[in-house]
Order: structure tokens, then sequence, then C-alpha cells
């Protein structure tokens, strides 16, 4: 301690110094920490499964997934917290998602909208990624029945599965998302299902919905709308693009932001 007092720290900013240096040596500072092994060749199962064009995933080498594009991990365990592969100019292509990607156990945010996964249904090992709290897989040509697993992910705030070839005959599994905040199925053919009029009552966390273009009528309309009424969380509320008849929404409109009829 004597060679500290001579630089003139004070013991407890001495503490407080070292404290500082550990913290950062984990990853807190500017220093990565280094990614599980399990981990970064599951990524990488997952980047052999796909055909990277534009070079998306040109950065998935060395040992550190940790410091690989669209990856965060967390400071301190090193786990990864974030897959943030969303596509626009450049997208990634496959026929499916490797289930290797279901490795990833702490995962909280998952983004592969944008991409083309050609018409491949949503694979059913994201049951499995129960620390999501958000998922985006839309516009990403994914087609069939929206899998009712997703319905497992309780912890999910944002899901968005809008602008895909789904369709779901009961809503159902949307039941048990009782920390949804945003919920966006637009484009999504709900014509069959069952339940759709039941959402607003059984998420009343639910902040934004949007079922534009999902081929909806007005059997249980009134019932739907009527659950929106006593839910203050309620924000924004699209039900545009659908095939209501003209004049029943008059009265409700000023609850909602979108009320185009076809």
């Amino acid at each position: 301690m004597g060679n500290w007092r001579g630089l003139g720290l004070h013991p407890i900013l001495l503490s407080l110094f070292l404290f500082a240096a550990t913290y950062t040596c984990l990853g807190v500072g500017n220093v990565s920490v280094i990614c599980f092994e399990q981990e970064r060749l599951a990524l990488l199962k997952f980047k052999n499964s796909v055909q990277d064009f534009y070079g998306m995933l040109s950065s998935w080498a060395g040992n550190d997934c940790c410091l690989w594009g669209g990856i965060q991990c967390d400071a301190i365990t090193g786990n990864v917290q974030q897959l943030d592969l969303k596509g626009h100019d450049y997208y990634l292509f496959g026929n499916k998602v490797s289930s290797s990607l279901a490795k990833l156990r702490h995962l909280k945010y998952l983004d592969l909208s944008g991409n083309d996964f050609q018409g491949y249904q949503i694979s059913e090992f994201i049951r499995s990624l129960k620390q999501l709290t958000y998922l985006n897989l839309s516009d990403a040509d994914f087609e069939g029945i929206i899998p009712p697993h997703i319905g497992n992910l309780s912890n999910l705030k944002v899901l968005d599965l809008g602008r895909n070839g789904l369709k779901a005959d009961d809503m159902a599994w949307a039941f048990g998302l009782s920390s949804l905040e945003l919920l966006y199925l637009s484009e999504m053919d709900l014509s069959g299902a069952h339940n759709w009029d039941m959402l607003l009552h059984m998420i009343p966390s639910l902040k934004e919905f949007s079922l534009s273009g999902c081929s909806l009528s007005n059997v249980n309309l009134g019932a739907f709308l009527n659950s929106s009424i006593i839910l203050p969380n309620i924000k924004h509320l699209d039900l545009g693009y659908n095939s209501f008849k003209d004049g029943i929404i008059s009265s409700y409109g000023a609850t909602f932001f979108n009320w185009q009829t076809n």
C-alpha cells in the first residue's frame, strides 16, 4: 500500500480504481469478452446453412464471435444476447433457419427480417429461445401455419411476423404472450382464424397492434372493438385494408389510426 500512497491515491479511491479495472477486463469497457465455443460453432453452422451473396456475414471469422457483425454479447458472461441480421438492400438466402441457433440459450433479441427463406415454415427450435424479448421475422418469405410454439415465448415484448405468406386457423397460440407490447401480423391470412377477436382481451399489455391486410371481415368485429375500448394501454391499432363494410367502425375512429377498407 505504501507504493500506492506514494502516488497520492486514497485507499477508497484505490479500491474503486481496482474494481473499475477488473470490470473493464471482464468486458464492460472497450475490451470484449470471448464468446463461448458452443455458441461460436452454432453461429458458424447457421452461416453455412445460408447463401450470403452480399457478404453480410463476412466478419464471421476468428475465435471471438462477440466481435462479429450483427452480434452482441453479455459484457460479463460472454453469452450471445443479440443476433441482428436484418436484410434490406443486402440479404441472406436459405431454405430454412438452422436449428443450430437453439444453442443460443441466452438470446434476447433475434431479427431475421428482410431476408429470403424461400417459403420455408418457421422452425420449431424457436420455442427453446425462452429468453427472447424481441423477435422479428417479418418480410422474410416464411409460409405456412403460424407455429403455435411461438406462444411459449412468454418474455416477448415485440413480435413481428408481418408481410410473409403465413396464415392461422386459431389465434389461441398468442394468449400466453402476457408480456407482449407490440404485435405486428400485417398481410397474414386470418380469414379463417378462430379467436382473433379475443386477442386484445387476452393480451392486455398490448400497446401497438397491426392486423392490416389480414383478410378480416365484420364477423366478431364488434366484440374486438369493445375489447380495445376497455383496455387503456392500446395506443395504435391498425385494421386497414381488410374487408369491413363501410360505416361499422365510424363510432370507434378516435381510438385508432388506420381504418382503410377495401
